[in-house]
């Protein structure tokens, strides 16, 4: 409509990438978890690939947008999930740990609902802890992927992706406390700002 604001973009090339990230996500949990390893590798590969690719069409193209920044971190999140619930699948991961990732999304997502609801919109960034959390996911990931495929000996593997999940709960754990705090600020900023206006 002419004199409005700028048009939402929905249809270009970075979400269409991070929408094929967000097919395959499930796509290689399926296979994983039905034995067909090798497809399943491919799978996950092509889908961290389109992590990168997004992100370098979004620029080359000058196609960055907020939708598509939310879409790019729910896709991570699909992805991450996927992983840590097909290796939680075959034994390689604890199941609590999927839990507590899924968790604490699920709460976040809640809890930004519940901001926008009661007319405290805030929004919602990746902390420095949960950046640390997951890169050390991804870590714990690649190690057991490695040794799920036969890249290094599953006995070798095997405490570090102990050490690498312990030490990513934690982390999860740390920013959900943080994320929590952020929160509740947010709040009393907001009632703050409302009662002396």
């Amino acid at each position: 409509m002419p004199g409005g604001g700028p048009r939402l973009r929905v249809a270009t090339i970075p979400n269409a990438i991070t929408g094929l990230r967000v097919v395959l996500a499930p796509v290689f949990l399926w296979l994983y978890a039905t034995g067909n390893t090798d497809r399943a590798l491919a799978a996950f590969l092509a889908a961290a690939a389109t992590d990168a690719l997004d992100g370098l069409a979004a620029r080359l193209l000058d196609q960055r947008s907020a939708l598509g920044a939310v879409l790019d971190a729910a896709a991570d999140k699909l992805l991450l999930a996927c992983a840590l619930v097909a290796l939680a699948w075959r034994g390689q991961l604890p199941w609590w740990l999927p839990a507590l990732v899924v968790g604490r999304d699920a709460l976040l997502s809640v809890g930004a609902a519940f901001l926008a609801a009661t007319d405290h919109p805030m929004e919602i960034s990746p902390t420095r802890l949960g950046k640390y959390a997951t890169a050390v996911l991804a870590a714990a990931i690649v190690v057991a992927l490695a040794a799920e495929f036969g890249g290094v000996a599953r006995d070798k593997a095997a405490p570090w992706v102990a050490a690498l999940g312990l030490l990513a709960s934690l982390l999860v754990v740390a920013s959900t406390v943080q994320y929590a705090y952020y929160f509740v600020r947010g709040i009393r900023s907001n009632r703050r700002e409302a009662g002396s206006s």
